[in-house]
């Protein structure tokens, strides 16, 4: 199964989306974003996946340059000053990561995380030993979700079995550990 596959089998992750308003600005789509309040274009936000907030709920739909967003084949305009979202982007290193993770250990891993009150969202650095084809190694995943920073330390093995096992250190000396085998 593929990330966004997975994804759809778990909660909704806390942090997962980056919220704002959108503005026509000098007949451009620009988009602020709510946190930092950072003015940036909405074709650089998005390969097209925009979230409107209308009616007190979230639509999905495809942003188009002219500011339709096509929710289905029905089109939408989008309005000065509307609330939007956008779900971010993940790590290359990490994304290829949690893929790189069998199912069960995938969703070991999340509900583990999730449990400590981090999201897979939360990932601000990820190194990944499996990306150069290493059979055995570590892997190194920092996570900050506001309140506290993590390191993930996720030591593995892959051959006739694989064999996964993560030791999460916090910013304040406590440690968790969770292994996987096979």
């Amino acid at each position: 199964m593929n990330l966004e596959q997975r994804l759809t089998y778990i909660n909704e992750q806390k942090r997962s989306y980056i919220h704002g308003m959108v503005e026509h600005v000098n007949n451009e789509w620009v988009f602020f974003d709510e946190e930092d309040e950072e003015a940036i274009p909405i074709e650089e936000m998005t390969e097209g996946v925009i979230e409107i907030f209308r009616f007190d709920q979230w639509i999905r739909g495809q942003f188009q340059e002219n500011g339709t967003v096509y929710v289905g084949r029905d089109p939408i305009l989008l309005q000065h000053g509307e609330m939007v979202r956008f779900r971010k982007q993940l790590p290359y290193a990490y994304q290829q990561w949690l893929e790189a993770l069998s199912d069960k250990t995938f969703f070991h891993f999340v509900e583990w995380l999730n449990d400590l009150d981090f999201s897979l969202y939360d990932c601000l650095y990820c190194y990944n030993g499996l990306l150069f084809e290493k059979h055995t190694g570590v892997n190194f995943i920092i996570y900050d979700n506001t309140e506290m920073i993590s390191n993930v330390q996720h030591y593995y093995e892959r051959g006739s079995l694989c064999k996964d096992r993560f030791e999460m250190t916090f910013h304040t000396g406590k440690r968790f550990v969770c292994a996987q085998i096979g």
